[in-house]
């Protein structure tokens, strides 16, 4: 797909005859997003450079920075991932929507059933090694839980866009936009876990049951891809119907006054890579955080039941979702460079007076 570079002033005849061609858009039609963009161009790039200054190490005649000399880049900043995997900002609208769909896929097929069946049996061990109730559950018997679902949930999406990369080049063939959606939900559960550690710690025991499941559940879930690439996808559909529901029953707990959960968890504010991650607010909550955890399961339930549905070669139907997300990030970026660069023009021209 071709793309189009950022241009100061007007876009280029052949850029926008490529935008029409591959994104299916007219210029009248174009996202106001990209048009707001263009208007601001000079604007951002002129305020940009008064701001912004390069390291040494991007300077044409290389120098190996030191320790000191790097510039180093704060959590917030790094869970913020408008400069790269652009996840979905969640409204409460969205939210409250998957909160109460909780549909669960009906097997069809054998395969269907298997996995059905080897998720099931993983669930419920699971449950009992971790001591999980689903009335009343501990907070301890959640933390753990939390961090090895996250450890886990982020390997079938990431093992699933190597093998379809690797088919890709190996067959000299397009892979119609499924490799991203794939990265994109293993950087998502990756998130995910990151932000559960910092409410929690990992003890000894979870740490060897983090690295169990992964020595285990990686060749299995890879052999099985070599030979049907769709049966690991319902398998994955299937676990994140149990991490919807678990969510779920968790945020209901926390909300609930009386509970174990709600004692522990009710009033404890989010870490601050989730308020960078998701955008929220300065005040949000632990609770809030959650919330948007079991949106993005609830997707990920969504996208693996579809992308098993689809026939061998299908168009990806997510690729629209991704161009909205990163419209609207592409202008939330632009607004936070110009709010820093009028901040630094108003204290220079302060200065200035003085």
């Amino acid at each position: 797909t071709r793309h189009c570079r950022p241009t100061v002033g007007p876009l280029s005849a052949r850029c926008q005859k490529g935008r029409t061609r591959d994104q299916g858009l007219s210029p009248p039609a174009m996202n106001r997003s990209v048009c707001a963009l263009r208007g601001l161009g000079p604007v951002v790039l002129r305020l940009q450079r008064r701001v912004v200054t390069r390291p040494q190490a991007a300077l044409s005649t290389f120098k190996q920075p030191t320790e000191a000399a790097v510039e180093t880049v704060s959590e917030e900043d790094m869970a913020d991932h408008s400069w790269r995997q652009h996840n979905h900002r969640w409204t409460n609208e969205e939210i409250q929507n998957r909160m109460q769909n909780l549909s669960h896929h009906q097997p069809k097929t054998m395969s269907d059933y298997v996995m059905k069946g080897a998720m099931n049996a993983l669930y419920y061990s699971f449950n009992f090694i971790s001591g999980y109730k689903h009335v009343d559950p501990s907070p301890r018997s959640i933390e753990w839980r939390l961090i090895i679902l996250e450890s886990f949930a982020g390997v079938p999406g990431f093992m699933g866009a190597m093998f379809r990369h690797f088919y890709s080049l190996r067959a000299l063939k397009r892979d119609h936009g499924m490799i991203y959606t794939l990265l994109e939900e293993a950087e998502n559960e990756r998130m995910h876990l990151l932000v559960c550690l910092k409410m929690f710690e990992a003890s000894g025991f979870t740490r060897s049951l983090v690295i169990t499941a992964q020595l285990t559940m990686v060749p299995v879930l890879a052999a099985i891809y070599c030979i049907k690439p769709s049966a690991v996808n319902r398998f994955v559909g299937y676990l994140e119907e149990t991490a919807v529901d678990t969510y779920k029953n968790v945020i209901e707990h926390c909300e609930k006054p009386g509970t174990q959960l709600h004692a522990a968890w009710s009033e404890l504010p989010a870490p601050a890579i989730a308020k960078g991650y998701w955008d929220l607010e300065k005040d949000a909550t632990w609770v809030t955080t959650l919330k948007h955890i079991l949106a993005d399961e609830a997707h990920h339930r969504d996208v693996n039941h579809t992308f098993a549905s689809l026939p061998p070669g299908a168009q990806n139907p997510f690729i629209k979702e991704h161009m909205a997300d990163f419209d609207a990030v592409a202008i939330r970026r632009s607004e936070m460079i110009l709010k820093k660069a009028l901040l630094h023009a108003q204290e220079s021209a302060k200065l200035s007076v003085k």
